[in-house]
């Protein structure tokens, strides 16, 4: 058996790639599709006053934000450019605990994202070497795991649209864009340097449709757009039923369709949800171990064929 720091882990590029291999091979089918599923016609009411201050935007974030303490999506659908629909379950509970997980009704888990207080980790069922990647949060800003996800794990429940401006963090604008939008432009410290984001909130509502985070140079390095909000009456925050992640450098990207959603109430085994699963045949691999190199997409796509 070769040892974890003689091997070069997957990118995320070849990963998610596996999806389109595990399907592919199995035969299985595509999940049932919610049909009838409509976005409620009634328009969301104005949340922000004419000429917005940004603090005003900001407080109106966080006060939608603020209103979920769990978060429950069981019956949601994942979707990747060229693979069958992927039946998914996703969980939050904010700042860290986060969970994705993908299946299908013939193969069963293909896809497993995670995140607890003290880890997060990555696992995909038909991936060669069959390796579960991960690593403890307070190493990944001396790991390579910022380079396969370029996402700290407080910020996973942004890609749900609970989003927090950090006080840490410098924050500009408003700044109008087209479609009544506006912009919240914000510079962070980050270990491999300052890091830009650019929020797009609607105008109207205050919700935040468009998240995006470059380098200092310039470069794209991730992407979520959220759609088709609706308000969750027990906890009065308004919430997407659409969600839309690029990862360009990683070359990941999946769209998730969420139906219904339940919140702020307690997992019934959150013991088992936040824990790192430990699949049979599947060796463990600490992206935070100095001998673990990550290359180039490109590279590992040749080394992974």
């Amino acid at each position: 058996m070769t040892k974890p720091s003689q091997r070069r882990p997957p990118s995320a590029a070849g990963m998610l790639a596996a999806i389109v291999i595990a399907v592919a091979c199995s035969g299985a089918t595509c999940p049932q599709v919610l049909r009838g599923y409509q976005v409620g016609t009634m328009p969301l009411p104005r949340a922000l006053p004419a000429q917005a201050t940004l603090d005003q935007i900001i407080a109106g974030v966080h006060d939608n934000t603020q209103r979920v303490r769990t978060y429950m999506a069981p019956q949601a659908v994942l979707v990747v450019p060229g693979v069958p629909r992927l039946s998914a379950q996703v969980a939050c509970e904010p700042p860290r605990r986060f969970r994705l997980r993908a299946q299908t009704t013939v193969t069963g888990s293909e896809l497993d994202i995670g995140s607890n207080d003290d880890l997060f980790w990555l696992w995909i069922r038909r991936h060669q070497p069959p390796v579960m990647l991960f690593c403890r949060h307070d190493r990944y800003a001396q790991s390579s795991a910022r380079r396969l996800l370029p996402l700290r794990a407080d910020w996973m429940p942004e890609l749900l649209g609970l989003v927090n401006f950090r006080p840490e963090d410098r924050h500009e604008g408003p700044f109008p864009v087209p479609d009544g939008r506006l912009e919240i432009r914000s510079r962070i410290q980050s270990p491999d340097g300052e890091l830009l984001k650019s929020t797009l909130v609607d105008g109207t509502t205050g919700l935040v449709v468009e998240q995006h985070l470059f380098t200092a140079s310039g470069e794209r390095l991730a992407s979520v757009r959220t759609s088709k909000h609706r308000v969750d009456p027990p906890s009065g925050a308004a919430l997407p039923r659409q969600v839309e992640v690029s990862w360009p450098a990683s070359g990941i990207e999946f769209k998730l369709e969420l139906s219904t959603i339940t919140t702020n109430t307690p997992s019934t085994d959150p013991g088992q949800l936040w824990q790192m699963p430990a699949y049979e045949g599947y060796e463990p691999v600490d992206l935070a171990d100095p001998a673990v190199v990550i290359g180039p997409p490109q590279a590992q796509a040749a080394v992974d064929r």
